[in-house]
């Protein structure tokens, strides 16, 4: 009997000693299934990301030019100005009812940062507070261009570039907006 106990023994110790690596190499596996499908939805989600800024912010510029009385454009910094007008077209006196407003489009990169985030503000003051695109913890983008051309008379052509800084993906998105109002253009090169 006693040597019967020591065979089980030995038996155990034997059993320990195959299951041990099949059990660790099911864990390595499992773990480098769970990194990939971590990495998949991190890398999804950064896609998404840069896939809705492009199109908010095409929009968002496309809404303003169309109702622009004047746009100058500074291609060479990614950086547009667009004025608003609406008065009496018919009095030269400035009214009560005479409203101006200048929406600017400006690119700023933060220190420590490589992305270029593109800001809307109502001044070009050098204050950079919350920007348009870029700061979002599910996937950093960074702005590669934007340019504005003009194709016809009061046809604005634009261009938008954006980069996720996750993925190394790029969109680009261009456009053509007919501005009826636009009375005034600088910095516009022709197409």
């Amino acid at each position: 009997m006693l040597s019967r106990i020591k065979n089980q023994s030995g038996f155990v110790f034997v059993e320990f000693a195959i299951a041990l690596p099949l059990i660790i190499l099911l864990v390595y596996g499992l773990a480098n299934v769970g990194i990939k499908i971590f990495e998949l939805g991190r890398n999804q989600l950064a896609d998404y990301v840069l896939e809705e800024e492009a199109h908010y912010l095409m929009e968002r510029i496309t809404h303003q030019a169309r109702a622009a009385k004047g746009i100058e454009a500074i291609n060479a910094l990614n950086k547009v100005k667009i004025f608003y007008r609406t008065s009496d077209e018919g009095n030269t006196a400035l009214t009560i009812d005479d409203v101006r407003e200048t929406q600017w489009f400006i690119t700023h990169q933060k220190k420590g940062s490589s992305a270029r985030n593109l800001y809307a503000k109502r001044q070009d003051d050098g204050v950079y507070l919350n920007p348009i695109t870029g700061d979002n913890s599910f996937g950093e983008t960074t702005l590669v261009n934007l340019k504005f051309s003009e194709l016809n008379e009061n046809v604005l052509h634009i261009t938008l570039e954006l980069k996720s800084l996750v993925t190394d993906r790029t969109i680009k998105l261009s456009t053509a907006v007919y501005m009826s109002s636009c009375e005034e253009k600088s910095g516009l090169p022709h197409e």
